[in-house]
């Protein structure tokens, strides 16, 4: 591949203009380290613990790792939202401010027994429920803080690599409806996962593997095993990136995710062909063949897409080095957790990440333990609180929820628990049943005050409608609050796309069916997505689509995706 430096914004070539944050700026302390001091809030404590938490424009981020290379981190993730919003904006719907992305880094893995064993080769877990996304992420290797002289420089930065692609991947799930092609998400987090940044200039075209340049190998005879009519038809291997080295499937894998990211790359490489990236996506998820969809938007099929990629690498595809002087700096509020807090992060995450039941109980058993040992520590008691909703007896935690919610009336977490403790315990058909209800409601109605954008909050409201004899229209679209909030869970489009049907909107419940139909990625949700298209076509019954939406689990387990080390 060839390498070019670009003074003319690549930014400005795709006619977008930058984002500027508004709104007051918070007090700013000076704190010393590599990081720019102007944009650091911090907080600290007494008996620190080696975690602390970040929160900025978009992420929260929970670590024990090197601060200041955290921040760095954090830094360089706002600059890749920035990217991703200008590239993907033909597909942003103009939805309201979504939850911030939630991140876990650790220097080493030390992962909760929840979530089975580590091996060496791990690199990133992701997991989806109800309680929303978040990733957890491991250091490798350290090289975040780049100058211009050397963005072109090739390195082995895969700590920055496996965020970058772990962020784009969600990225591109929760803020659009994008589901297929499946060789698309692979080539889209490749080439974003290649990305780099200073403060004002970005390296854009690279993959994200950086040293071993897979595309030359392919030139060079090494690994031949596809073509790209195999790939456009996501013909993979499903085991992707479980085969030992050297086997026909390690090969394969390898040559699918190269040529995933030479299309990608031949899609992003113009504005003309960026126009058409949109009405290929568009066709192909809405049911058109990936291969045919591909021949008629981009005019190439066959050996002749063989031929074209071919000589696009030879004289197109390049590395750019773009002049980006509105690059966004990360607005960072750094707490200091204290040592008791620190013991609990992990587990906090492990219950957020919706175990299994059996998973469950033994967190709830091993936080009766600790957490009694902090009762004066929020973070801990919020955490056991959470544990007992879940996997307990709801009524433990309302004592010191009721308490949490006079303490600190303006925080959403123990109103939204207290609104899921008296759920559950309306769920018994005891004669205090309609008080608790109310009391959920009123709870929850307080959450989504308080925090607007939260999915969960959305879907609990619209559990308790369906507990009522005749829920409202109100109550039920609550469940299209979450998934517009919230696209990347299943569970919320789900109870969404039986909303719309419920409502009396055919073409609201299609498009959601849809994108759960077009998700590969999902077998499951996607069989099931399938048969309700097949049953709405026909007409299904209020008082059934009604029973379909009770019959939900209300939390079902987390869909985990590990990321291992890709070479």
């Amino acid at each position: 591949m060839a390498n070019c430096k670009h003074v003319v914004s690549l930014l400005a070539a795709i006619a977008l203009m930058p984002a500027h944050a508004s709104g007051s700026e918070p007090a700013k302390v000076v704190v010393k380290g590599r990081h720019d001091p102007s944009t650091v809030v911090v907080k600290g404590v007494r008996d620190p613990s080696a975690w602390f938490r970040i929160e900025s424009q978009h992420l929260i981020v929970y670590s024990n790792d090197d601060p200041d290379d955290v921040i760095e981190l954090v830094n360089n993730l706002e600059r890749l939202d920035y990217v991703l919003r200008l590239y993907l904006k033909p597909f942003l719907d103009g939805r309201e401010t979504l939850p911030k992305f939630r991140l876990y880094f650790q220097g080493r893995p030390d992962m909760p027994p929840e979530f089975g064993v580590v091996d060496g080769s791990a690199m990133a877990l992701t997991s989806s429920c109800v309680y929303g996304t978040q990733a957890f992420t491991f250091s490798k290797a350290k090289s975040w803080k780049l100058d211009n002289a050397s963005l072109l420089r090739p390195e082995d930065d895969y700590t920055l690599m496996t965020n970058f692609w772990v962020y784009a991947d969600n990225f591109l799930r929760r803020h659009t409806r994008i589901r297929a092609p499946g060789w698309f998400f692979a080539g889209f987090d490749a080439y974003f996962g290649g990305m780099r940044f200073t403060d004002n200039q970005m390296l854009v075209g690279r993959d994200g593997g950086t040293s071993y340049n897979l595309l030359q190998e392919i030139d060079e005879g090494r690994i031949r095993r596809l073509r790209f009519d195999d790939v456009l038809h996501d013909r993979l291997p499903s085991e992707t990136y479980a085969y030992a080295v050297g086997t026909n499937g390690y090969y394969r894998q390898w040559e699918f995710l190269a040529r995933s990211f030479n299309l990608v790359h031949y899609m992003l490489s113009s504005e003309d062909n960026r126009n058409k990236m949109a009405k290929y996506l568009e066709r192909v998820n809405e049911g058109s063949d990936s291969a045919d969809a591909f021949a008629d938007v981009y005019g190439l099929s066959g050996q002749e897409l063989d031929a074209a990629m071919w000589r696009y690498r030879q004289a197109s595809m390049k590395i750019l080095q773009v002049e980006v002087p509105d690059l966004p700096q990360a607005h960072i509020e750094f707490t200091r957790l204290s040592r008791m807090e620190g013991e609990f992060v992990l587990d906090n995450a492990a219950l957020m990440a919706c175990p299994a039941p059996a998973d469950g109980r033994k967190l709830l058993a091993r936080l009766q333990q600790t957490a009694a040992q902090a009762p004066a520590v929020d973070f801990a008691q919020i955490t056991l609180s959470r544990a007992q909703v879940d996997w307990g007896n709801p009524g433990d935690a309302i004592g010191y929820l009721a308490r949490a919610v006079e303490n600190d009336p303006y925080n959403p977490e123990p109103h939204y628990l207290l609104g899921l403790a008296q759920t559950k315990l309306a769920e018994g058909a005891g004669p205090d049943r309609h008080d608790r209800l109310e009391a959920a409601r009123a709870s929850l109605a307080q959450a989504a005050l308080l925090a607007p954008e939260a999915p969960d909050v959305s879907y609990a409201l619209f559990r308790v409608g369906l507990m009522e004899a005749e829920p409202s229209v109100k109550d039920i679209g609550r469940a299209i609050d979450a998934w517009r909030h919230g696209h990347d869970v299943a569970a919320f489009a789900r109870a969404a796309a039986l909303a719309h049907a419920w409502q009396g909107d055919p073409a609201g419940a299609y498009q959601v069916l849809n994108a759960l139909a077009r998700n590969a990625g999902d077998p499951g949700n996607a069989a099931w997505a399938t048969t309700w298209l097949a049953r709405l076509e026909k007409g299904v019954p209020r008082n059934e689509l009604l029973a379909a939406m009770r019959a939900e689990q209300p939390m079902a387990l987390a869909a985990r995706s590990w990321m291992h080390s890709r070479r």
